[in-house]
């Protein structure tokens, strides 16, 4: 699967541009500022229905401009060729098509066309709050299964429901009981997540250390638990353990609830632990082993959605090989070329033209303009 081409309007600092790709590496090249990420963003924001960078699609639309638009022209794993379209105004909201038909729901669109993102930003994945590594988790899963997000989106939405709730018996002495249908709901969803968060961390387990050592060239031992607020981390978790005691800490901190009027504990509150010989990497590795730890993360991701959907991702790689010697960069390079079609942006093209690296569809930007 590649992107053939990729139409953008009124995007960003884009007003109005148009790219052929080649179906391995595509090198975005300029100097900062000229609109290289926005390319990437604008790919993710089609695969994935919304930005990496901003909250809120007012934020993608450039200023002044009445509406956006994103199309992208898609060549399938078994050479079919269909269209996708992202197109935002304040007056419509953001409308998604499939080969001009309208999705309805997201979960019908996301996954066709699979993305694997690294920038430095996801350097928060290492050192940030546990809502990133939520966020990773939840965006992975997404695309390879159409029912996670659907889980996912209810469990939200039986949250929000089961929150307000809570301040209803604390503000207006609602009866305690009330909750029961809402903590039903979300014993179903939270058990949906989080047997697949931790079947994924069970992957991640078996292959982070093997990419970690290939790229770093050391033998650490490196582990990932999955930190449940639900049940303990355990290769033995069941669909019935998960229920079972949830609905027990549902009903043994109720009270707690009600006077904090919010859900104490489930999957939203749940995180990831990296480790490095049994001691946490986001406080014993230093800035340089967590970010091998980030792109082994990415490379194993990218694996594990190949295998789950039977077709390779496109991979979107921001800015990441500036602090990288050159022997590195031909070593992840070149393995990157193995693995279908990927986005490099960079402000320096010549750490690119190595006669040891595979040729690349080199496009630089100016201004939100190519230049060749």
């Amino acid at each position: 699967m590649h992107l053939k081409r990729l139409s953008l309007e009124n995007f960003r600092n884009i007003t109005k541009v148009s790219l052929d790709f080649n179906e391995d590496i595509n090198l975005i090249h300029g100097k900062n500022g000229q609109g290289k990420t926005s390319i990437l963003e604008a790919i993710y924001t089609l695969a994935i229905t919304k930005s990496f960078r901003a909250k809120s699609e007012n934020i993608i639309l450039q200023n002044g401009k009445p509406h956006l638009e994103i199309k992208g022209n898609i060549i399938s794993s078994n050479k079919d060729e269909f269209s996708m379209r992202f197109f935002y105004s304040e007056e419509s909201g953001k409308n998604i098509f499939l080969n001009s038909n309208k999705i309805n729901k997201y979960s019908e669109i996301i996954g066709m066309v699979p993305i694997v993102l690294l920038s430095l930003e996801d350097l928060e994945l290492m050192f940030g709050m546990p809502a990133y590594r939520r966020k990773f988790m939840d965006i992975l899963l997404s695309q390879v299964s159409p029912s996670y997000l659907v889980a996912l989106q209810r469990y939200k939405r039986t949250l929000v429901q089961r929150n307000r709730l809570l301040t209803l018996i604390n503000e207006k002495n609602e009866p305690k009981n009330s909750l029961e249908p809402w903590d039903a709901q979300l014993i179903q969803y939270a058990e949906e997540i989080t047997s697949a968060r931790f079947n994924l961390v069970l992957y991640l387990k078996e292959r982070m250390e093997t990419f970690y050592h290939f790229i770093s060239n050391h033998e650490e031992k490196i582990d990932v638990h999955y930190r449940s607020s639900i049940i303990r981390d355990r290769q033995d978790v069941s669909a019935d353990m998960i229920r079972t005691s949830y609905s027990e800490i549902l009903m043994s901190k109720i009270d707690d609830d009600i006077r904090q009027k919010t859900t104490g504990y489930g999957p939203h509150r749940d995180d990831l632990l990296f480790l490095k010989d049994g001691y946490p990497m986001k406080s014993h590795g230093s800035q340089g082993e967590n970010k091998t730890l980030l792109i082994a993360l990415k490379f194993v991701e990218r694996e594990y959605v190949r295998k789950r959907l039977n077709k390779q991702p496109i991979m979107l790689l921001d800015d990441v090989f500036s602090e990288l010697d050159d022997n590195r960069v031909a070593h992840l390079v070149n393995h990157i070329h193995d693995e279908g079609q990927s986005f490099i942006t960079t402000t320096n093209r010549d750490k690119f033209l190595d006669k040891n690296l595979p040729d690349m569809n080199f496009i630089q930007l100016d201004n939100g303009m190519v230049v060749n």
